[in-house]
């Protein structure tokens, strides 16, 4: 070093470490959001920092970062002393959930009416008109994921990132009571019939369809008990309970 000044060679090499200590952070935290997406951690359970550690090949550090992401995501809660839980479920809170998401894609649907183009419009439709043609073909294997598709090409629609950005986070809330919900007849027909309806309205820019949508999405009190009730069987006893 002369002058203060680090060679070159050194300011490079700092730099690559910042670069893969982020690197490690993100990935880290890609697999504990994973696993919390999927419930691997049963509701209320304290996460072990140095066993997630280990099974990772990093250090507590990223493991920490990442843990304190999936807080500020809703994943997780911190107990000062205590450490990361994973977080609880509630009728309540599954009912909270789907009334935020019914008033982010109601807000989305009216500026996708106004913003999406023609080809935009025909692209979104597109890609539930593919499952639904899977679907009779026997091939549409989780109709959760092409629904949850379809509602954010809808949103990107909006051309407002924010909301495009919200509704991704919300989604990977939801991920598993949309599918444990999806599962049941009922609910797939009823599916196939709204979004026909929010498409044809979608294709006219009428805005009346973001009603529509909204109550498509909307979990009512009594639908959310049953459902969180389920989510909770598979959790703690298997999907075949």
């Amino acid at each position: 070093m002369r002058n203060g000044v680090p060679p070159q060679g050194e300011s490079e090499q700092k730099a690559q470490r910042v670069s893969r200590a982020a690197d490690s952070v993100d990935r880290v935290y890609g697999e504990i959001k994973a696993l919390a997406v999927e419930y691997r951690f049963r509701p209320g359970q304290k996460v072990n920092e140095v066993e997630l550690a280990d099974r990772m090949g990093v250090s507590r550090t990223p493991v920490r970062e990442a843990l304190n992401r999936l807080v500020r995501d809703g994943f997780m809660t911190f107990v000062p002393n205590k450490g990361f839980y994973a977080r609880e479920i509630s009728p309540d809170t599954v009912r909270d959930l789907y009334e935020l998401r019914a008033a982010i894609e109601h807000s989305a649907f009216r500026l996708a009416c106004q913003r999406g183009s023609d080809a935009e419009i025909e692209a979104a439709a597109r890609i539930w008109e593919k499952a639904v043609t899977r679907k009779r073909a026997g091939l549409l294997q989780d109709m959760s994921e092409a629904d949850e598709a379809f509602h954010l090409a809808i949103a990107r629609l909006s051309q407002n990132v924010q909301i495009v950005d919200a509704l991704e986070r919300l989604n990977a809330r939801i991920r598993f009571f949309r599918r444990t919900d999806m599962e049941t007849t009922m609910r797939r027909t009823e599916t196939f019939g709204e979004h026909e309806r929010i498409i044809d309205h979608l294709r006219r820019r009428d805005p009346a369809g973001a009603d529509i949508l909204q109550q498509h999405v909307s979990l009512s009190s009594a639908h959310a008990i049953i459902v969180t009730k389920e989510v909770i069987a598979r959790i703690f006893l298997g999907p075949s309970a």
